[in-house]
This record gives C-alpha cells, structure tokens and sequence, in this order.
C-alpha cells in the first residue's frame, strides 16, 4: 500500500533547504508518556526503548531506530511515534548505543554494523505480548541498520515488515558523498555530534584513541578509521564500511520490506539502490524526486511524509 505521491511544499525548494528546514520545525511531543525499556544486546551493554502506547486497543506495533547523531527524540522519531498511535500503533523509539543519554549503559560504541540490536530490541517487545503485527522503521544510518536484520535474518526475521528511509546500504559510496565539498556542512554536523558523543562517553569510561575535536578529526572517514572500527574489530574504516552496509544483504529478504529515498538527498545517492531493483521480491522502492535527506515536508498534514509511507506500509499488514 502507497503512501500516496509526495507532494512537497512550494516555499521549500532545493536538497539543502528540504534536508535542514523540516529537522528545524518544532516535533510533536510524545516523551511524557512514553515508558522505558532497557534492553541488553551484549554482554555489558544495552539500549533503550521508549514504548508510547495509543488510546484504546493497540492494532499492532512499530519499533523506530534513528539515524547518525541521532536519539529517540529527534525530530522524524517524534513525528513518526505521534502519527503511529494517532493511527493505533504502539510506537516504541529505540536508542542506539551511547545515544539519547544512554553512554553509562555501554561497553562499546554503537556503529552501523549491530543489526543485532534491532533484532534483540524486536525480541523484547514481542517477549512483552505487544501486539503484532510487528513492524521495524529505521532512518538514515538507522534504515541500513534495519536491511541488514532482515537482510541476514531472512525467514527468520523478527518483524513483520520493514521500511529504510534513506539508507546508505553502500556506506563507502555515501562516505564519498559526504566528501564532497558542498556537503562539508553535513559533514561538519555529524562529526562534530561524534566527537561530542566520545567525550560524553568517557565521562563514564575509557575509550581507546586521541582527543577528539573537528579539527584534529576533520572527517568522519578518519573518525571511523581511529575509533568506530577499531572498535568494532575491524582492520580500516573501508573493511568497516564493507562490512556493515546492508546492500550485498538485501536480496535475502523475506519479509515485506521498503526503501523509501529522495532523488535529491545530498549524501545517499539513489543511483545505489539501481544494482537492488530486483534483488528481493519482497523488496520494492519509493523514490520521489525530492524530500532531501530525511525532510519530505508535504502539503497538508501531516506534514512529513515518511512517516506516513512507514505507518501505511505496518497497516497494509493490519
């Protein structure tokens, strides 16, 4: 079942302005009800899931896994919990390693790679008798988190369905992307949130690898290479991306499954899903010409669209 065409607004125009004005715009507020779950993933570590709960009898449920820099309150998270209870879901926003205060709660940094947190996270709403079907939503780095579960999981994957928003299953290709000099604010925001995160990390324990700022790091590539793949057990930050990205996965799905990505988006170029049309016949593509990366600020309401493709795809199995 469709979303519907993505209408974007007309004032909003350009990748730039679709990427960075909607993660500006005040998000609805879903924290103050919202119940935590810890839930271990490895020895030493967990995470943590925000469960909110609709009004009256809950027609199935939806786990949310944000993307770089992320947490369970960003913005899309938010957005998208508010729209699946208004339509009757429990919406449950997990927090990946470190992330969203969580730092005293890990032994490890979190990385695009643990799609075992995913699946350990939908075991434990499950173990929890919340109501299927069972769905599983990720954005941006969270998306490639998401294919690769049900990717290695195939029959065996914990959810009933599956939607990527912008997911960079080709992690080197976005990497270079990333690079590119019109990008570097991009680049700039999500290293700057990484070097914060390590810092905050080792508020709370030792964490192998220099001082960290945006000048001595300068790029997420050597970021990765000093300490998310070392990290991770990995020999460079290249065999880290090889490793971690969701593409060479996807024609093992076997659970509905949708990538929805904007043909404008900065750093994910569509142009690597075009090797994955047909990898899977469960897996099919929503690609609008724009919504910039993670925007899709439509006409009427509500107003981000990727929420509404991601609670369509949970009630096309409702």
């Amino acid at each position: 079942m469709s979303a519907g065409a993505f209408r974007p607004v007309p004032w909003l125009r350009g990748r730039h302005l679709e990427t960075i004005v909607p993660s500006l715009w005040p998000a609805p507020d879903v924290t103050g009800l919202a119940e935590p779950r810890i839930v271990p993933v490895a020895p030493g570590t967990a995470v943590r899931v925000e469960i909110s709960r609709p009004r009256g009898r809950a027609r199935g449920t939806l786990l949310l896994v944000h993307g770089m820099g992320g947490s369970a309150n960003s913005a899309y998270m938010l957005r998208t919990a508010r729209l699946a209870c208004e339509r009757g879901f429990v919406a449950a926003r997990m927090n990946l390693r470190n992330c969203g205060g969580t730092e005293a709660l890990s032994s490890t940094l979190y990385n695009a790679g643990q799609s075992d947190d995913v699946r350990h996270a939908l075991a434990a709403l499950a173990d929890e008798g919340l109501p299927r079907p069972l769905g599983v939503a990720g954005f941006s780095l969270g998306g490639n988190l998401v294919l690769l579960h049900a990717g290695k999981a195939g029959t065996a994957c914990a959810a009933d369905t599956v939607v990527a928003v912008n997911p960079p299953v080709d992690l080197d290709a976005c990497l270079r992307a990333l690079e590119r000099p019109e990008n570097q604010i991009y680049q700039i925001h999500f290293l700057a949130g990484l070097c914060r995160q390590i810092r905050s990390i080792r508020r709370h324990r030792p964490v192998q690898g220099p001082r960290v700022s945006v000048l001595r790091i300068r790029t997420i590539r050597r970021f990765d290479g000093l300490f998310t793949a070392p990290d991770a057990g990995h020999p460079s930050a290249e065999a880290y991306y090889a490793a971690a990205s969701s593409g060479p996965h996807l024609a093992s799905i076997a659970v509905p499954a949708l990538i929805v990505s904007a043909g404008n988006d900065p750093f994910v170029p569509t142009r690597m899903f075009e090797p994955h049309r047909e990898a899977s016949r469960h897996l099919r593509f929503e690609i609008p010409d724009r919504g910039g990366h993670l925007g899709y600020w439509q006409r009427g309401s509500p107003r981000f669209w990727a929420g509404v493709a991601i609670v369509r795809a949970l009630e096309a199995l409702a």
